[in-house]
């Protein structure tokens, strides 16, 4: 009689792995089987709120443009931030070691750390020099405006929580 209990405890225990195995397979496949009519739209996938397909211009940049000394500098976004350009660079471009038309104006040694007036052109920081008592400018900052960009009016795109540039030290 233990042989014939044992084969219907077993038995028993078959049924029951079976039965959970059915039932999980149920549920995990109930989700799958909910969604497989319900397709995300495409202007619904990614960061924009349009279709991936859709072509969408930038609306084309006005720069201030002038010549150098007539318009008002920008104040920088923090202490260390690269000034940005408040002329035009209209026939300074392209900028090559060999021809570097920013240097015409701005490469003023002497004149690092005084006071301008309107219209004087803001002389090369003491960083793009090799040696500044030697007047010699590191070559290594020939590319103006791989840092130094024209002003332009554009919208905002993200707000900044930079307050006003502070010089430290002075």
């Amino acid at each position: 009689m233990g042989k014939i209990m044992q084969k219907e405890a077993k038995s028993r225990t078959s049924l029951r792995f079976s039965v959970g195995v059915a039932l999980m397979a149920a549920v995990l496949s109930a989700p799958a089987n909910a969604a497989q009519g319900l397709a995300i739209p495409e202007d619904s996938l990614g960061l924009y709120n349009f279709s991936v397909l859709e072509d969408r211009s930038p609306d084309a940049i006005q720069f201030k443009g002038g010549d150098p000394g007539t318009n008002k500098r920008i104040a920088k976004s923090y202490h260390t931030a690269p000034p940005m350009v408040p002329h035009s660079n209209a026939g300074f471009l392209p900028i090559t070691r060999e021809s570097n038309l920013c240097k015409d104006c701005h490469f003023q040694p002497g004149m690092i750390g005084m006071k301008l007036e309107a219209g004087m052109p803001v002389p090369m920081p003491a960083s793009h020099y090799a040696d500044v008592k030697k007047e010699e400018l590191y070559m290594g900052r020939w590319n103006c405006m791989q840092c130094h960009q024209e002003q332009a009016d554009v919208k905002v795109l993200v707000n900044s929580t930079f307050g006003k540039a502070v010089k430290k030290g002075r």
